[in-house]
């Protein structure tokens, strides 16, 4: 099974994705400000997006090759441009290949799903907050954020090693 993920590979990449996730949710505790936090924000994800690309850049893994994963993509679902049918890998139905109308009624959805995920998840942030903040907790933020950067390292760690077990049965 080939992880095209490498960030997940290396212990270093999976504490850096907590240390982002950690600081993602404790900057209310430092940046008050509404429009400088979403900046603050923004860094962190180009900070952690900049980091994949570097650990990227270091794979070795033929595998990861851009040409051989759309060789492999196109293997998997047919000729691209061509319509569902005999002549296709696709079934006929599948939204990849139906009108654009439908694909953008899809994307369109999965983006106010996700928009709303994120106002719903701020929301929960703030009463979690406030609530931390009524039983004396300082930094209430901060404490949420240690949570979640330590459940977002123990989900990589289970998730590495499953992989890793995976990939030891395949070779067996």
């Amino acid at each position: 099974m080939t992880d095209y993920y490498s960030l997940d590979d290396t212990l270093a990449g999976r504490v850096t994705q907590s240390g982002v996730v950690g600081a993602f949710v404790a900057s209310p505790d430092y940046v008050s400000s509404r429009p400088a936090r979403a900046l603050v924000k923004l860094g962190l994800l180009a900070g952690g997006g900049a980091l994949v690309a570097v650990l990227n850049s270091f794979d070795e893994d033929p595998d990861n090759d851009p040409a051989v994963m759309v060789d492999q993509l196109r293997q998997s679902i047919g000729h691209i441009g061509h319509r569902a049918g005999p002549d296709s890998d696709t079934p006929a139905g599948d939204f990849s290949v139906d009108s654009p109308t439908r694909t953008w009624a899809i994307i369109v959805a999965a983006a106010v799903v996700i928009l709303m995920t994120v106002r719903v998840d701020a929301a929960v942030q703030r009463r979690i907050a406030a609530f931390l903040r009524k039983r004396g907790v300082r930094r209430p933020n901060t404490l949420l954020g240690a949570v979640a950067g330590a459940v977002s390292f123990a989900a990589a760690e289970v998730s590495h090693r499953q992989r890793l077990a995976a990939a030891r049965e395949e070779t067996a």
